[in-house]
């Protein structure tokens, strides 16, 4: 039986690609191609630093992904540029479905936890400024182990936390990345697939659940008896 549902926050809950936007304002037609980049490589760098044993805080990986969009698009930023997106970054709402998919979560007894490779300070504001902080038990951080996700400390780090056995433990993530690592670490999941064209990894592990939006997860953990 599942007792808490954690979630993931970047690409999950709070909509990255929102940036785009800002970015447009600065770079125009360029936006888009810098946006996809500045994500994926922000991402590969958390990796990286993890493999490496190098850590750093989140923030470091995502302004080096923006430097490196940049470059690899020909796109010029001056340093005022590269504060006003960072800050754009740091004020990201939350996807439409967010709120009544937590309150309706909230409402069947569950305890939600935030688990996320931001900071704990950042993840703090980020869920105030979305609204959505109140919904949360605890805000979990990597940054306790100095790793990154999908490392198994850091998913042992979040079963720590909530005092319950991994297995009753449901992770929610859009990255499948996030998903084959709570898996590994015996968490149950459910895979939020915000991008009906991304594909999950054929690692022969799937989620317990996939979905698309927020609402019908409070029932779907109901029926599957998770």
């Amino acid at each position: 039986m599942i007792n808490v549902v954690a979630f993931d926050i970047y690409g999950t809950l709070i909509d990255t690609q929102a940036v785009l936007g800002k970015l447009t304002g600065v770079m125009g037609e360029q936006a888009p191609s810098v946006a996809r980049t500045w994500r994926q490589k922000q991402l590969e760098y958390s990796f990286r630093r993890g493999l490496m044993r190098d850590y750093c805080d989140f923030s470091v990986c995502t302004r080096d992904a923006l430097l490196f969009s940049c470059r690899e698009n020909g796109v010029a930023i001056s340093p005022a540029d590269v504060e006003q997106l960072m800050q754009a970054y740091a004020e990201l709402e939350a996807f439409p479905d967010v709120h009544a998919g937590l309150q309706a979560l909230a409402e069947s007894g569950l305890r939600l936890n935030a688990f996320s490779n931001g900071s704990h300070e950042a993840v703090e504001r980020l869920l105030q400024r979305a609204g959505i902080r109140d919904a949360f038990a605890d805000v979990v951080s990597v940054e306790a182990v100095r790793s990154f996700k999908p490392a198994p400390e850091v998913y042992a780090h979040l079963v720590a936390v909530c005092g319950v056995p991994a297995e009753r433990i449901c992770l929610v993530s859009g990255n499948p990345f996030d998903v084959l690592g709570a898996a590994h670490a015996g968490l149950r999941t459910a895979w939020l697939r915000r991008d009906p064209g991304t594909q999950f990894d054929p690692w022969g592990v799937e989620p317990d659940i996939t979905l698309e939006s927020l609402d019908g997860l409070a029932s779907r953990l109901r029926e599957t008896r998770l």
